[in-house]
């Protein structure tokens, strides 16, 4: 196997190539980039066991610039980590990778050689990252594939006992994609439609690996395959799998209430301000950074917090717009202020409603988008 190629382009698939590459794993195999190199182009596959990916570079790039200067075919295993350290230091603008022995690679530049004890490549565990026989994709462009990811993965669970609540719910349906995300406090749905599509799925995918998908770049598309073992997503050079979590995600239509006669409407610049500064005294002791929302006729919006040991804090937001029933004067609700600021900021509006069916009830952070999905479990708060 002999490759000479740009360092720079070769950097670049190495890196992205990486972010599957486990800190640790029982099979040494996965700590291994596989490179394989054939005539007119050069491959790297790297997998943890649960995602794998492959960054395929043609001799010449979309600009007809040539990237791969001399391609004799080989596939071998070499140590991701310090293979990646290695070519990240070298300095020259073209390097060679060549196998001077049946287990060593010589890599080297202008200045810079380094050889490598390496492995076969048929001794890779396998993995599949070939588009299923026959499969119909759903095309979406990456830039939309990103709002979506944008706009939901701040609620993917960090911890707790349900596997499921660590991926992102992804459903297609009519020409509409989904993704809805939850950590059982709260919850994101967001809604995209892709012009032509009528491939319908729906499955439950790792937020790594969608976050990965999200790292190419953004002026492309991608299309994903479904075929009850995995997802797949191919998007232009680079190809992703991805093993599923398995369950029923909750509906989000069981969440919503029916009605919600209170409300409240912001200047979202107006309450982030205003949040920042009440959480001071919530999150000295509390972790849950509680706060009260306090919608008034008589007195407007407040935001507040209490601390036994370090005092209170409280905001008047006063462009703030309320709306409650005409027999009722005052509404009261706690929630965690930090969820409820995810949620704003998930929004991407210049105002955002809140609309309340009762103080115990999950309530929803909104704006003009009925598809943008925003929802917070309440916290019952003692009297002040």
């Amino acid at each position: 196997m002999k490759l000479t190629i740009k360092r720079i382009e070769f950097l670049r698939m190495l890196t992205y190539a990486a972010q599957a590459i486990p800190s640790r794993n029982a099979e040494n195999q996965f700590l291994n980039y596989l490179i394989d190199v054939n005539e007119d182009s050069v491959s790297i596959i790297a997998s943890n066991g649960d995602i794998s990916t492959k960054v395929t570079q043609n001799l010449k790039d979309e600009k007809d610039n040539t990237i791969i200067f001399n391609a004799e075919p080989g596939m071998i295993q070499t140590q991701a980590k310090l293979f990646l350290d290695c070519i990240s230091k070298m300095g020259g603008e073209i390097i060679t990778l060549n196998m001077v022995d049946s287990n060593l690679l010589n890599l080297s530049d202008e200045t810079t050689q380094f050889n490598l004890v390496t492995r076969a490549g048929e001794e890779y565990p396998d993995v599949d990252l070939n588009v299923p026989e026959e499969a119909k994709g759903f095309k979406v462009s990456l830039s939309d594939l990103k709002k979506l990811f944008d706009t939901t993965s701040y609620a993917v669970a960090t911890k707790g006992p349900k596997e499921l609540y660590y991926g992102i719910n992804i459903r297609a349906e009519g020409g509409k994609l989904t993704f809805l995300t939850t950590d059982s406090y709260r919850m994101a749905s967001l809604s995209i439609p892709e012009a032509d599509q009528d491939t319908s799925f729906v499955f439950t995918c790792p937020v790594k690996a969608l976050d990965m998908v999200t790292r190419i770049d953004e002026a492309g598309e991608v299309t994903i395959y479904f075929d009850e073992q995995r997802a797949l997503f191919v998007a232009g050079r680079i190809t992703l799998s991805s093993r599923l979590l398995r369950g029923d995600f909750p509906s989000i239509e069981r969440l919503i209430p029916p009605s919600f006669p209170f409300t409240v409407t912001m200047e979202t610049s107006e309450f982030l301000s205003a949040a920042d500064r009440v959480k001071i005294i919530s999150s000295v002791e509390d972790r849950n950074s509680q706060v009260r929302l306090t919608l008034s006729k008589d007195t407007g919006v407040t935001l507040s917090a209490r601390s036994t040991n370090f005092g209170n804090s409280n905001e008047v937001l006063r462009k703030a717009v309320i709306s409650l029933p005409e027999e009722v004067n005052i509404f009261e609700i706690g929630f965690n202020i930090d969820f409820a600021v995810d949620a704003v900021k998930a929004l991407k509006s210049e105002k955002v409603t809140f609309v309340f069916a009762s103080p115990t009830r999950m309530f929803m952070a909104r704006n003009e988008d009925p598809e943008n999905i925003q929802i917070i479990t309440p916290i019952r708060m003692s009297s002040y």
